[in-house]
């Protein structure tokens, strides 16, 4: 039995080995080298175009229960990011072309996946198809699948942080640390800023040249995503206490926690190249440049990349797809960005997720849809429940079931064990093996 798959991406790629390892001929369809993207720098699969951070791993984490979730539930891509880990501190930050290599053999290798480098066009209502491609849709296939749905396209702006590397800082001008002293070494380094640095900084920062959107771009930003400019206009003090806040940072040279903060992540394996974290932006390259050099470490910081602005379409899902995933009357089901699931875990989720949906279609069972005390089952109740102002979400406790306790701080720690338990009674692989 032959299935298809539309979309390279983290979505696609974990659909198509869950399916293949089921038994199911796949088809992987990916139009990247051929047609490129606004954001995308390669044609491999997997390519990771915004931050190289999955987010926490901490248990008591939304992201860290998440993932704990897919690594119980098998997740092939979460293994693949695991093994492709940079020191992060207690997040899951991986090497961009580790990991994407990784991917590729994954898929490669398979005997039952077939890829195929070709932008599809065409949507069939009939075919068993996933549509996972992501919040860069080519056109071509937007026009396709809201000519399928009848609804109007929608979309929201996301924005990339830039890359410096690691030799044109200033390291006299940074220190080493994880926030709290958490980890055994520290996976970060910290650029401090006085105050008056800081306000000359955000003051740069408001009056700046940004990328105006394309006429047809028109739309609204991510709250989770907000670009640094966009923050710093809401005020003075806004990044003194989101990206630049500088609690649990105290520094080792002053004995003293620094007004402000940047901190950086490493990118790759060999710590060459250093992510600002939290700094997604979409400022002109130059600007970058001009204003990043106020920031003493960063004075003579050759940019690896500079940040950028991209167009993200995503369905209304609600009004057009099923708890399965699946678009009303077709047997098309979607997963990833495009259903509205903001994030990589969430990617990778809902992935599985619609995997095991169709998996479930195809065996002839009426019903397969994940219990809601587990992250999956909450996160695609949230996004297929009617919901009139509909907006991209990351998954997050308050999607959970709300579990009545005693004290306020305790309702966490009650959703985590009935999230847990939730995991140990239900198996949406059991039986998954087709007939051959």
């Amino acid at each position: 039995m032959s299935v298809r798959v539309i979309g390279g991406g983290l979505s696609g790629c974990e659909a198509s080995l869950q399916l293949a390892d089921a038994g199911l001929d796949v088809e992987l369809w990916e139009m990247r080298p051929r047609v490129s993207t606004p954001a995308h720098k390669t044609g491999n699969l997997a390519e990771l175009v915004c931050s190289n951070s999955f987010k926490g791993l901490a248990l008591t984490s939304a992201h860290g229960l998440f993932k704990a979730e897919l690594r119980h539930y098998g997740s092939r891509l979460l293994a693949l990011a695991e093994e492709a880990r940079v020191p992060a501190g207690e997040s899951l930050a991986i090497d961009r072309e580790v990991f994407s290599a990784a991917v590729e053999r994954a898929i490669g290798s398979h005997p039952r996946i077939k890829l195929v480098r070709e932008e599809a066009v065409e949507l069939d209502p009939a075919q068993s198809t996933i549509i996972a491609t992501g919040p860069l849709s080519s056109d071509r296939l937007t026009q396709a699948l809201f000519a399928l749905i009848g609804s109007e396209r929608l979309y929201f702006f996301d924005s990339i942080a830039p890359v410096v590397e690691l030799d044109s800082l200033d390291l006299d001008q940074c220190f080493a640390k994880n926030r709290w002293d958490k980890g055994q070494e520290p996976d970060f380094l910290n650029c401090p800023l006085d105050k008056e640095t800081y306000f000359a900084f955000v003051e740069a920062l408001r009056a700046a040249d940004t990328v105006e959107p394309k006429p047809f771009e028109k739309g609204q930003l991510f709250e989770g995503c907000l670009p640094v400019e966009e923050m710093a206009r809401r005020g003075v003090e806004t990044l003194r206490f989101g990206p630049m806040r500088p609690i649990g940072l105290r520094d080792p040279r002053t004995d003293k926690n620094p007004y402000a903060v940047i901190q950086l992540r490493a990118e790759n394996k060999q710590r060459s190249l250093y992510n600002l974290v939290g700094f997604q932006t979409r400022l002109k390259w130059g600007t970058q440049k001009t204003i990043f050099s106020l920031v003493p470490a960063l004075k003579e910081a050759a940019f690896a990349r500079f940040g950028a602005m991209h167009r993200n379409t995503f369905l209304n899902s609600p009004q057009v797809l099923e708890p399965s995933l699946r678009i009303k009357g077709t047997r098309i089901f979607c997963a990833g960005q495009l259903t509205g699931a903001e994030g990589y875990t969430e990617a990778i989720g809902t992935g599985m997720y619609a995997a095991s949906q169709m998996l479930a279609e195809l065996r002839g069972e009426s019903s397969a849809v994940w219990p809601e005390a587990t992250c999956l089952g909450a996160l695609t109740r949230q996004l297929t429940d009617p919901n009139p102002d509909f907006q991209p979400m990351n998954f997050n406790f308050g999607l959970l079931p709300r579990q009545d306790t005693a004290h306020k701080k305790d309702r966490k720690a009650a959703q985590i064990s009935a999230c847990q338990t939730a995991w140990e009674g239900y198996s949406p692989w059991a039986s998954r093996r087709m007939p051959i």
